[in-house]
């Protein structure tokens, strides 16, 4: 499992740092790559988003970067370091052998149109060959995962990762980067062709407490019965059956996992959706989700947990490694959860550092997301409270027609 560091750079720029500064490093990096750039990401907190143009027009003009993409976030992430509670810009660029690279930018109207997939396959077809995509939107214009489906739709299933950027608290509004320009709606998507793909892993936050239950009244994304009682009357009484370090863990951590897979036997943690309680009526007894949920499915409720998240991580990326021995890893892309960090676990830079001590030298960029996006089982989906972890693998061979 050869981490071959020598094909992409990452660097972290405080809000200070100055254009000389991020012009130096753009020409070292350019000089450091064996090869032309291939893209860039970059990511911004929002105190940033401001110089976002500018700081992109260096990035582009000096190490050559043909395709750029990113948005703005609730913190960054840059090589070793989380940067949860300062502002600041991680960039990250890539040389990838034998790889073509485009930007997106794709319009909210494409997104939520009543026939999404139909809209986006329209939209995407000149990029039908991609083996694979980051994507990242904006939670305010586009919301929810119900697009998600004509997404898989337009692109064949092919692998995505991402997430939602992260949303200003002064104007309440996200940031999109794309080739030096900044938007606000829609979502901004990089696809890959060629010889290197991105391989996904997606890690869960929270560990199913109580037991599961089946949906026997709803409408849309709002919960009326579970096991015909009202599904707050559950939750009341699962809260109460808890341990007293659960009901402790449990105040302001409480959620909703949506079953992925409505075949299996008994659910895990990994096996759900992980969804907030977005709102609670307590006359009625219902609660709303962001997810639409239709009778007969089945949840559980959730709490945050730093151990589960922890050891589930760990052991995901052990498997990963496992699975890639024989091939190339040219840099990570790692899309936290806000409600990860610091904040879950208590010490700053967690998820980093055990990506780094089962790949040690990985160059890793990335965000702290409002919501992450990973395919499993060639479909993909909106997860909550999760790491979604896109490594740059090299040795991509297309599928025949006869597969």
């Amino acid at each position: 499992m050869p981490v071959n560091n020598g094909f992409s750079c990452v660097k972290y720029f405080s809000l200070n740092s100055t254009d000389l500064e991020i012009e130096n490093w753009a020409k070292s990096a350019l000089d450091f790559l064996p090869g032309r750039p291939t893209i860039a990401l970059i990511f911004a907190s929002s105190e940033c988003v401001h110089r976002m143009e500018d700081v992109m027009e260096i990035i582009r003009i000096y190490a050559q970067v043909p395709q750029l993409i990113g948005c703005s976030s609730n913190g960054v992430i840059a090589e070793t370091r989380e940067i949860e509670n300062e502002p600041g810009i991680s960039v990250s660029i890539f040389h990838l052998p034998n790889t073509q690279a485009s930007a997106i930018y794709i319009p909210e109207n494409t997104l939520t149109s009543g026939s999404t997939g139909q809209a986006l396959g329209t939209y995407l077809s000149k990029h039908k060959s991609a083996n694979s995509w980051l994507l990242f939107g904006a939670s305010e214009s586009i919301g929810g995962d119900q697009w998600l489906k004509g997404w898989d739709l337009a692109t064949g299933n092919a692998v995505t990762v991402g997430g939602f950027a992260g949303v200003d608290p002064e104007n309440l509004q996200s940031s999109l980067f794309i080739n030096g320009k900044v938007k606000h709606t829609g979502a901004v998507a990089l696809a890959l062709e060629g010889e290197v793909r991105i391989e996904p892993l997606i890690s869960q936050g929270c560990r199913p407490v109580g037991s599961p239950w089946t949906v026997t009244q709803s409408q849309q994304n709002i919960i009326q019965r579970i096991g015909n009682r009202p599904i707050l009357e559950v939750l009341r009484d699962t809260l109460e059956g808890m341990s007293r370090d659960d009901q402790k863990q449990a105040r302001g951590n409480i959620f909703i996992g949506v079953v992925r897979d409505e075949y299996k036997a008994s659910f895990n943690t990994g096996d759900f959706l992980v969804r907030n309680l977005a709102a609670i009526d307590p006359k009625s007894g219902a609660v709303a989700i962001a997810t639409p949920l239709r009778v007969g499915q089945n949840l559980q409720f959730q709490i945050r947990d730093a151990i589960t998240a922890s050891s589930g991580f760990e052991e995901l990326l052990r498997a990963k490694a496992d699975s890639l021995r024989n091939q190339h890893i040219l840099g990570a892309c790692l899309c936290d959860c806000i409600g990860r960090g610091s904040s879950l676990y208590g010490v700053p830079d967690h998820d980093v550092s055990m990506i780094q001590s089962v790949f040690p030298g990985l160059p890793i960029g990335g965000l702290f997301c409002n919501g992450e996006f990973a395919t499993q089982e060639n479909q993909t989906l909106l997860h909550g409270y999760a790491a979604s972890l896109g490594f740059f693998v090299q040795g991509y061979t297309p599928k025949s027609k006869a597969d």
